[in-house]
């Protein structure tokens, strides 16, 4: 299958994004009266250039999955895909479980390891493998959807989705209640998936490529001030819903993040370093990495950033090295024949 370059720079914006998100979280979640608006603007800041990486990342999957025409049988499909996402998230679960247990924030048995693996609660991040899971064992039935279906029928199945998925959810956090209609089968980040698909498959003109940039900024503008009201209105309690992945400002972002790297920034681009393709390569082993460097090297490394530095400079400084020693402890795993399946 052809490379298409510009989907590893988008991987690169999503790994670097996601990162951010986390390392930005404690300025933004603290109460900015308390803590000075400046330091929490700059949070908000880098979270609202970040907070496109998850709808990224499954807009990736969608154009990669959907568009492939090779003829592939669904049970091995299942095998080849699924197995690389279902054993990665045992064996990291069991990581993050014991790393827990012996920092005492549980009390270690096999009873509760099971129930906090089955109901996704023993670290947040890994909730990204139980929804890749899922939209992996719902590829094969949509991929004959959408692979038999004509331009306007995929449409369609995105309109639906933005009613269902934000347009109602934001009609619920305006007025406190949504319409109660049946549409389960085109909600959450199936969406993000097709629309993946989607800008993938079609061509966009030249007209729609510049409302696109438009729509990004909106999206960008939007999700910074929009926040930054909300939460000041509420007492400097931080109103986290323009921040959601099905936010209306969020959409806005993730269709012009990948259609300004598709169509403008990497339309011509035909290779790229070796390093920048193992770093996009290697992504997912770094996500999976990169918050067991951040809670367990915090003392060491991180709070003393936090303490020297502002943090319009800390956040970037922090994710920089978290990345680089989550991308070093990668290639050690990747070197060690017995546990390199824990990286997909």
């Amino acid at each position: 299958m052809k490379r298409y370059y510009y989907l590893d720079y988008l991987r690169i914006y999503a790994l670097l994004a996601v990162v951010t998100i986390h390392v930005s979280a404690s300025i933004v979640s603290a109460n900015p009266l308390e803590t000075g608006e400046l330091r929490w603007l700059s949070g908000n800041f880098y979270e609202t250039l970040a907070r496109a990486s998850v709808p990224i990342f499954v807009m990736i999957s969608g154009a990669l999955l959907l568009n492939d025409s090779r003829p592939l049988p669904t049970s091995q499909f299942l095998k080849k895909r699924v197995s690389k996402i279902a054993i990665p998230l045992l064996l990291w679960s069991i990581l993050y479980y014991s790393a827990g247990a012996f920092s005492s924030r549980y009390i270690f048995s096999i009873e509760d390891f099971i129930v906090k693996f089955l109901n996704g609660y023993i670290i947040y991040h890994l909730w990204f493998m139980y929804m890749i899971l899922g939209l992996y064992l719902i590829t094969p039935l949509v991929k004959i959807l959408v692979q038999n279906a004509i331009k306007r029928d995929v449409e369609y199945f995105l309109g639906l989705w933005i009613l269902a998925s934000v347009v109602l959810n934001f009609m619920e956090y305006l007025v406190g209640y949504s319409l109660n209609i049946e549409l389960f089968f085109v909600t959450n980040y199936v969406g993000y998936f097709v629309l993946g698909y989607y800008l993938f498959k079609y061509q966009l003109s030249k007209k729609n490529i510049i409302y696109s940039q438009f729509f990004l900024a909106l999206g960008l503008l939007g999700t910074f001030c929009l926040t930054y009201y909300g939460t000041i209105s509420n007492n400097g309690v931080f109103d986290d819903y323009w921040y959601e992945y099905h936010s209306i400002t969020v959409l806005f972002s993730s269709v012009g993040i990948f259609i300004l790297f598709k169509d403008i920034l990497f339309k011509s681009k035909q290779d790229m370093d070796d390093k920048l393709k193992w770093f996009s390569q290697a992504s997912f082993g770094i996500y999976l990495v990169h918050v067991l460097v951040l809670n367990y090297l915090y003392s060491f490394i991180f709070g003393k950033v936090w303490n020297n530095l502002h943090p319009i400079i800390a956040i970037p400084v922090n994710v920089v090295i978290a990345i680089i020693i989550s991308a070093i402890i990668t290639i050690i795993i990747q070197k060690i024949p017995i546990i390199k399946k824990m990286i997909p």
